[in-house]
């Protein structure tokens, strides 16, 4: 099995570049249709987190616990986590040499490192130092598993140096991230991988898959000649030439220590099921990770499963006889009557007619323009109304805002469908009031062109209102801050507001 050194590497660093280019590429025309500019092809916006497999290992907690996604995670993300584990479980962290920008990023830094120091490179911290930060990394992949599940919010973004490299394509970034984005490309010059090593949570999370692994790395004690070219080729460090089983959590399944590459000994150093297998090449590992992952992209899309955008989605209930159903609080002026319908188990015909509504794509927050000049002072006829609506219909736990009425299109709706068991709808009835849709006023979407620098003041000259830009970014506390910032500091994707303020 035993080919010319750098041969074998070479269709990883391949692999590398061709996923290092794809983030790059992607993040790239997703910004550049984020700030405006036409391409000569579809295609839909697509934050850092909907391509990052990790967002699909934090998001596990609530989306098992509560059926949803955390804020800024999205499908696709829980798709590539999915397949991360599948390889993990084959090839142990394939994910982590082959496929992470970042991994390749400091491989590439560390090139340079390995010009500066021939000799020492990767031997400046000492073994004793070295046992002990190793252990940083799953400290930090249980706070962050942990503060993730308990706040929804993705805690570690603002420290992550992943996040921070490749925002920089978008010019927004946290100070602490660019910070620590800075100390690693330093270290990289006297450390290999050091984020890998000592800080990375999704390293020590796929690290766990070594100790079951199918396809582990396995010396043959009788062939070895005891050289140790297996641990000086290791970038991790690993005692490759002490053990026959290769099963340390630091293993990234890079496979330079095997017979293909480093070690001088044909079948010495294999990947392999078993002391009696033959072992899997590595030109076949690298093939077979690719066709997972790209193969698991291309299925997921033909099932429907693969989304970088943000589904209407409302947060469900937890607790009390409808804990799993959805919360009908959650009911947003971005939702159209579509998305409401399919949110709930309201038809939309029912919807329409109980709001004098005839398209189903009509904004939730475009009722209260419409009937702004009709409804009384001090009382509210708009989406807390379709939120109370719906909660009567189904039965599902809502308080309304005081002020919130119904049209009486509406309450004669829920009458007619049998709903009014509600112990509120006889004083709902009471105060329902009469409202007709002018079908000659039209909403359409403003003249206007969002970038990265636009302010909310701006939005609001052109017309839209303060209550549709609260709905989508919750409060705003200056008119004068970029919508852009305002969305990346309430963990918003900031294609995504856009495309719901211009629908």
């Amino acid at each position: 099995m035993k080919q010319s050194r750098g041969k074998v590497q070479r269709i990883r660093k391949i692999i590398q570049l061709v996923f290092f280019l794809w983030v790059v590429t992607v993040i790239a025309l997703s910004e550049a249709v984020a700030n405006g500019f036409t391409l000569p092809f579809s295609m839909e916006t697509v934050s850092l987190h909907a391509i990052c497999p990790f967002g699909g290992v934090v998001t596990l907690w609530n989306l098992i616990k509560d059926g949803i996604l955390i804020r800024k995670i999205h499908e696709s993300a829980v798709v590539l986590a999915s397949l991360s584990v599948l390889l993990a479980v084959l090839f142990g962290p394939v994910i982590c040499s082959w496929v992470c920008p970042f991994g390749t990023f400091q491989e590439w830094i560390g090139k340079l490192g390995r010009r500066l120091f021939p000799r020492r490179y990767n031997t400046f911290v000492p073994k004793r130092l070295d046992r002990y930060l190793r252990f940083l990394r799953y400290g930090i992949l249980v706070w962050v598993l942990v503060m993730t599940a308990l706040s929804a919010t993705l805690v570690f973004q603002p420290y992550d140096p992943y996040y921070a490299l490749f925002s920089l394509i978008h010019r927004e970034f946290a100070l602490a991230g660019l910070v620590v984005l800075f100390i690693i490309i330093l270290l990289s010059l006297f450390v290999e991988r050091p984020f890998c090593k000592y800080a990375c949570p999704y390293g020590a999370f796929l690290g766990l898959f070594n100790k079951i692994r199918i396809f582990k790395i396995r010396r043959n004690n009788e062939l070895c000649i005891s050289c140790s070219a297996c641990n000086k080729a290791c970038p991790m460090n690993i005692d490759v030439a002490g053990r026959e089983v290769v099963s340390s959590g630091q293993c990234i399944s890079c496979m330079a220590c095997t017979s293909e590459d480093a070690c001088p000994v044909s079948d010495t150093v294999l990947t392999s099921i078993n002391k009696k297998h033959k072992g899997i090449s590595i030109r076949r590992i690298g093939i077979i990770t690719v066709l997972v992952i790209v193969g698991g992209i291309m299925l997921s899309m033909v099932l429907g499963l693969w989304r970088t955008t943000s589904s209407k989605q409302p947060a469900l209930l937890k607790e009390g006889e409808f804990a799993g159903a959805p919360n009908p609080g959650d009911i947003r002026g971005s939702y159209t009557f579509e998305d409401v319908a399919k949110a709930f188990p309201v038809p939309l015909p029912i919807l329409l007619d109980a709001f004098g509504v005839e398209e189903g794509t009509m904004r939730l927050g475009s009722l209260e323009e419409i009937w702004a000049g009709a409804i009384p002072e001090g009382a509210e006829v708009g989406t807390d109304s379709i939120r109370l609506f719906v909660s009567v219909y189904t039965g599902f736990p809502f308080t309304a805002e005081e002020g919130t009425l119904l049209p009486t299109s509406a309450v004669r709706v829920l009458e007619r469908e049998g709903k009014e068991a509600d112990p509120r709808f006889a004083l709902i009835k009471e105060e329902a009031i009469e409202l007709t849709v002018d079908p000659s006023v039209e909403i359409a979407a403003p003249a206007l062109e969002i970038t990265g620098k636009t302010t909310v003041q701006e939005v609001l000259d052109k017309g839209i209102s303060l209550s549709l830009i609260e709905s989508i970014l919750g409060t705003v506390e200056n008119k004068r801050e970029s919508i852009k910032v305002i969305a990346e500091s309430q963990g918003l994707s900031f294609s995504e507001v856009k495309l719901k303020l211009l629908e």
